[in-house]
Parts: C-alpha cells; sequence; structure tokens
C-alpha cells in the first residue's frame, strides 16, 4: 500500500508528497511499469496536493455559482521513461510537488524512482472546469475557485505551461482531422470508449485513458512491433471530453518507424464534428528481453 506523507515545512506554501510502494501486478504491464497506473496514480496526487493546500477534500470544491468543479487536465508529459526496469518487489519511491500556474490553473511534478534508479518524470497541469448542463461533458467550462491563492508558482510550471502553449499553436496541433496523414497510408481508427473502462467516476472520460484509446490504434496499425514497445516519452495535451457512447476517431499525423521503436503523433477526434479531443505525441522504444515469450508470441503456427 502506498503511504504518503505531507511535508508539514511545505504546508503553507507548497504542499508535497513522497510515497513508497512494493511493485506488484497491479502496478505492472506487460512491458514493465504500467503507464496507465502510473498516470492515474500522479493525477490522485494531483489532486490530493490541491485538497491539501486548498483545506479540505476536492470533491466539496464549489465555484462562484455553488457548482462542483472538478480539476481537469490541459496536459501531461511523461519524459525520462525508463518503465521497463521496473520489476515485481522492486520498491518505487514517487515524490511530488504543486505549483501556481496562473489564478486557475496549477501544476505538479512527480519524480518516479526504483532500485534501478529514475524511472520517469510526470508533469501535470490542470484547471478545474463545472458542468453547464448536468450529465453533458461537451459543457463543461473552465471555473476558478477560491481558497488556493496562496500556492506559490514554480518556475518548472510556468516553463510547462509555456511549452504546452508553443506545442498547441503549431501546424500539427491546429489541422484536426485534416486528410494528409504525414504522408503515411495508415487509416484512421474509430473506437468507442466502454463506459465501466474508460470514464471515471465523475463521468468523465478519465484522462489516463486516452493515451490507452491511442495505443489501440497503434496495435492495431503497427501489430506484433508495437507489443514490444515501451514508452519513453508521451505528451498529452487534452482540448476536450466526450459523453458516455460517444464514437471517437484516432487519426495517425506523422509516424517515424526504426529499429530503435516507434514514435508518432496522434489527435483524438470527435466523429461527429471531427472537434480534436487531445494531441498525442509518443515515444515508444523496442524493448528487447533475452527469453521474452514475444520472441515466440507471433510466430506462425502449423
Amino acid at each position: 500500500m502506498l503511504e504518503l506523507v505531507l511535508s508539514e515545512a511545505s504546508r503553507p506554501s507548497a504542499p508535497a508528497l513522497h510515497g513508497r510502494l512494493r511493485v506488484g501486478m497491479p502496478q505492472l504491464a506487460l512491458n514493465g511499469l504500467s503507464e496507465s497506473w502510473l498516470l492515474a496514480d500522479c493525477g490522485d496526487r494531483h489532486w490530493q496536493l490541491l485538497a491539501a493546500a486548498a483545506g479540505m477534500p476536492v470533491s466539496r470544491l464549489r465555484d462562484g455559482g455553488g457548482r462542483r468543479v472538478y480539476p481537469a487536465f490541459r496536459a501531461v508529459r511523461l519524459r525520462h521513461g525508463r518503465l521497463g526496469s521496473v520489476a515485481e518487489d522492486d520498491e518505487l519511491e514517487v515524490a511530488s510537488q504543486l505549483g501556481r500556474v496562473s489564478r486557475t490553473q496549477f501544476y505538479s511534478k512527480h519524480v518516479v524512482s526504483a532500485g534501478a534508479g529514475l524511472c520517469a518524470v510526470v508533469e501535470m497541469q490542470s484547471v478545474f472546469v463545472a458542468r453547464e448542463t448536468a450529465g453533458l461533458n461537451t459543457s463543461a467550462v473552465r471555473s476558478p475557485v477560491a481558497g488556493l491563492e496562496h500556492v506559490p508558482a514554480l518556475d518548472e510550471g510556468l516553463r510547462f505551461a509555456e511549452l504546452n502553449r508553443r506545442v498547441a499553436q503549431a501546424p500539427q496541433a491546429r489541422e484536426p482531422g485534416r486528410s494528409a496523414r504525414g504522408g503515411h497510408s495508415y487509416a484512421p481508427l474509430s473506437v468507442r470508449p466502454c463506459p465501466s473502462l474508460h470514464f471515471n467516476g465523475a463521468g468523465f472520460l478519465y484522462f489516463a485513458r486516452f493515451h490507452e484509446l491511442v495505443d489501440q490504434a497503434e496495435w492495431s496499425w503497427f501489430g506484433p512491433r508495437a507489443a514490444a514497445c515501451v514508452t519513453t516519452e508521451r505528451h498529452l495535451l487534452y482540448h476536450g471530453n466526450a459523453d458516455v457512447g460517444s464514437a471517437l476517431l484516432v487519426q495517425l499525423c506523422a509516424v517515424e518507424q526504426g529499429e530503435a521503436g516507434l514514435h508518432h503523433h496522434c489527435q483524438l477526434l470527435a466523429s461527429a464534428d471531427k472537434h480534436p479531443l487531445a494531441d498525442v505525441f509518443t515515444r515508444r522504444s523496442q524493448r528487447r528481453v533475452q527469453g521474452d515469450f514475444l520472441e515466440t508470441l507471433f510466430e506462425p503456427r502449423g
């Protein structure tokens, strides 16, 4: 079980969390530490830091109109990924810190290490949103809350926010559903997120499931070679959300393939109007393990 300790010295200004746990199957995926578990865990720590700063559970936060507000991610970036170095029974340590980006936006950084050393750095930028129409995720709008004014800005957070602005304004991120798919021949993949798997308890398409839809498309496009890949870097920019039952498209905008792995940029789009929900930039390396069952998993069978 993860043991979290709030740093008393930082409580008035920049809340911090430190935790350790033994790695077991819930934290592992086929090729090492589960990226989905890691992002979900860091997301939960981000909310705990906000709750500590506000002095109340996140579930009790309200905007000026009395509506419940939800912390929604605008961007998440995993870098320095060595997820394949993490194995069962390793001790995982996560150190987290919260900072302010603006009056309505917050940043957290999570440094993840195991016995082999650093295995990931996760950065997150969030904003509070409220639904203008109950039950309709597409009606969510930004809505600030009071009580967090004392959280200081972090230089790293300001740089991360600026990076996200530059990436979002780049041509490749401003052409939703473009037909010239980076010179490749891979067709968009239609997906319909599963209510019991991809949506969270607040009814939103969960931020830590967006990349899973991209990975599903990657598996469809590239087949067996994708099975041995592990993420070294992932940068997600979130533009919107989807309602239960909505159909989405995963569009491959650009791709590089080589012996070392796969690098690609995908967009998640609403099928109905091609509205962009996310840009996902991925770098994945080929994991070579002696005797790994992946070497024989896809051999032709007589």
